[in-house]
């Protein structure tokens, strides 16, 4: 065996050697809560995903030794809820049960509908497409709307077997109306109604095919024609020498192009191309910088020059001279940007994909689901219902109680798959989603109702199984569970036992008196009014020796203000701007007129107050806050140890304080 293959070996008997020293690592015993050991790397885990990342504090002894005690405690109390049962209460129950059907339904929608599709939105973006279609408009008429939609649907299908048969595309768009889609890329057209369905088509399509089908607008039909698909780029930087056409004859533009021609010739050959811009560029502002445009995507430019300047694939490349509505442009291609990494676009892509194409996608999805498990309307459930009520009310105002029997409450309105959706259920869905509030009951509203609540019911049905299949899906109902768990518990044993009346406060209050005390306050009155030419007339009568309160109480706007003489009361410094200033100020002293909160004000200074003990009734709401926290500590304290003793808890110190000491 060579010294080399023994080296390598070497290597890697070090690296399995490490893996298998961190493995021992995570594996070692810190506590012991409960007869169930705490490995310090499931410590670790717990402790990295409740620390704030980068703080200075994350690798602190005292901070990962604070933790390991609230994960001792934090396993005591659900070892106690467990004990109690509380998943067994019925209202519990029901909340979990809730909740794991809203939390499936998002996961599924996220997981089997949102993700794939910004997925594949990403994947078509790594590709541009350009098109041309044939539009057949829907004439809207009231009378016979289907009859033009399927007319207009004929038509357009006609279109397809004509082009598909060899007819050019130009006549037939000439014919009707239409036009061509110049290089697009997936999500452009996802916020129009029926553009993820435009987009759909276009990436299915092969250079010269022919859509199989038209796709439905909002206004018609649309016959496409994929004319290409090329690699895409995300931007590109160009440099451009501008050459005029001065004058209107073909001897101008000869003139002009010719020059174009001898100019990319020389930048061809090798001359500098920012001296020549710099010196030909009829472009003042990029020929200051050598000519360069800068980054610029796709359509951003005028399309002659977007066409030949998305041409180039070669740093370096030059082409031209491009003919634009502001002369000739010689181009030089100078910088190209890729397609970003999906991890940098996939938040806005998400959110192009929710605000766009989602809905499309969800009701066809529900739709699918209808299918799939023979959702089905009771014609003569709806009927029945529909003679009971009022077609005047609303879903809303009704008295559906007193209008029907509970045994009409629990007719189903709809099945699936073995399962009904009855009365009750129907306007508890609605009501819940908003849906119904100002919906009158005609019988295609309460159809409509009946549709939507079995959507829900349809899509909860099929979400919770499909959920439980995703791992991370039972990670997250096990949190929500214990969460829900340790918060009941804590309300049992804890808060539910805290009293806040004035009997329990007062003696608390009594024996912490130096806690509640006033500030030093000043004592202030204000007037106010609606005017500038009033607050300056009335602040130089106080100059001259006008009393404050007798001017208050005449010109105040606020009647208790006037009622009181203006007095406004007592501050401490940083109650608001007007109080800060006073404390700047003398007994006796008054302000300028001053804007304050939609009024000009002039306030006064009439005494300042030293610190002082508050009463029981101004200090009521700190002295129960204070109560609160103290109790709650004491009754934590007490369940803890109590929790501790049933239970059991070992630490394991010596082993904790060199795991930590080292990391």
């Amino acid at each position: 065996m060579s010294l080399k293959h023994l080296a390598f070996l070497f290597f890697l008997s070090l690296i399995a050697a490490g893996c298998a020293a961190n493995l021992s690592v995570d594996n070692k015993v810190i506590a012991v809560v409960g007869g169930r050991p705490i490995t310090y790397g499931q410590f670790e885990q717990q402790y990295l995903q409740n620390s704030v990342p980068n703080s200075d504090s994350i690798n602190s002894i005292s901070s990962k030794k604070n933790f390991l005690n609230l994960l001792i405690d934090y396993r005591l109390k659900l070892m106690d809820a467990r004990k109690e049962h509380l998943l067994d209460q019925p209202a519990m129950k029901s909340e979990m049960q809730k909740y794991e059907t809203q939390l499936a339904v998002s996961y599924v929608l996220e997981h089997q509908i949102t993700d794939p599709m910004v997925k594949k939105i990403y994947e078509r973006r790594k590709s541009e497409v350009s098109a041309k279609e044939v539009f057949i408009q829907i004439k809207p008429d009231s009378a016979y709307p289907l009859g033009d939609t399927l007319k207009a649907y004929d038509e357009a299908m006609g279109v397809i077997k004509a082009l598909k048969a060899g007819a050019p595309i130009d006549s037939l768009i000439h014919a009707y109306r239409g036009g061509d889609t110049y290089y697009v890329t997936a999500g452009t057209f996802l916020q129009y109604k029926g553009g993820e369905q435009f987009e759909n088509m276009l990436y299915s399509l092969k250079p010269g095919e022919v859509g199989s089908y038209p796709v439905r607008t909002p206004y018609g039909y649309l016959v496409i024609k994929l004319e290409d698909r090329r690699p895409r780029v995300e931007a590109i930087r160009v440099s451009h020498i501008l050459i005029k056409i001065d004058g209107t004859t073909p001897a101008d533009t000869l003139k002009a192009y010719d020059k174009a021609l001898a100019i990319m010739d020389s930048a061809k050959s090798g001359v500098d191309f920012a001296k020549l811009a710099h010196e030909y560029s009829a472009d003042s502002l990029s020929a200051k910088r050598g000519g360069d445009l800068g980054y610029f995507k796709r359509g951003m430019m005028v399309r002659p020059f977007d066409e030949a300047a998305f041409d180039m694939t070669k740093i370096g490349q030059i082409t031209g001279p491009v003919r634009t509505q502001f002369g000739y442009h010689i181009i030089k291609l100078t910088g190209i940007q890729p397609v970003p990494p999906f991890n940098e676009v996939k938040e806005s892509l998400r959110s192009a994909y929710l605000n766009g194409g989602y809905k499309f996608d969800y009701d066809s999805f529900v739709e699918g689901l209808k299918k799939k498990y023979d959702f089905t309307l009771d014609e003569k459930a709806i009927d029945s219902l529909y003679a009971k009520v009022d077609s005047l009310k609303t879903f809303e105002s009704a008295d559906f109680d007193s209008l029907l029997t509970p045994e009409e409450m629990k007719m189903d309105l709809f099945t699936f798959d073995h399962e009904g959706g009855t009365v009750d259920t129907v306007l508890a869905i609605a009501r819940e989603g908003g849906q119904s509030a100002s919906l009158m009951l005609t019988r295609q509203n309460i159809v409509n109702i009946a549709n939507a609540a079995g959507k829900d019911l349809v899509l909860a049905h099929y979400a919770v199984p499909a959920a439980r299949t995703y791992p991370q899906f039972d990670s997250l109902i096990t949190k929500y569970e214990d969460g829900i768990m340790i918060y009941q518990i804590e309300q049992e044993k804890v808060w539910d036992k805290i009293a806040t009346t004035d009997s329990v406060l007062k003696p608390y209050f009594l024996a912490h008196t130096d806690r509640y005390t006033w500030p030093r306050r000043v004592d202030l009155s204000r007037i106010d009014v609606a005017t500038q030419k009033l607050a300056d007339s009335l602040h130089t009568q106080l100059k001259g020796g006008a009393n404050f309160d007798t001017l208050a109480a005449k010109f105040d706007l606020g009647k208790e203000q006037r009622d009181s003489d203006g007095h406004w009361g007592l501050f401490a410094d940083s109650a608001n701007a007007l109080v800060i200033e006073a404390f700047g100020m003398q007994p006796g002293q008054f302000s300028k007129p001053e804007n304050f909160e939609g009024t000009f004000t002039i306030f006064k200074v009439n005494k300042f107050v030293s610190p002082e003990p508050k009463t029981f009734k101004e200090a009521r709401g700190e002295v129960s806050a204070d109560y609160q926290e103290y109790e709650s500590n004491r009754l934590r304290k007490e369940w803890m140890q109590h929790l501790r003793n049933e239970f059991g808890v070992k630490v394991n110190e010596k082993t904790f304080d060199e795991l930590i000491s080292e990391k």
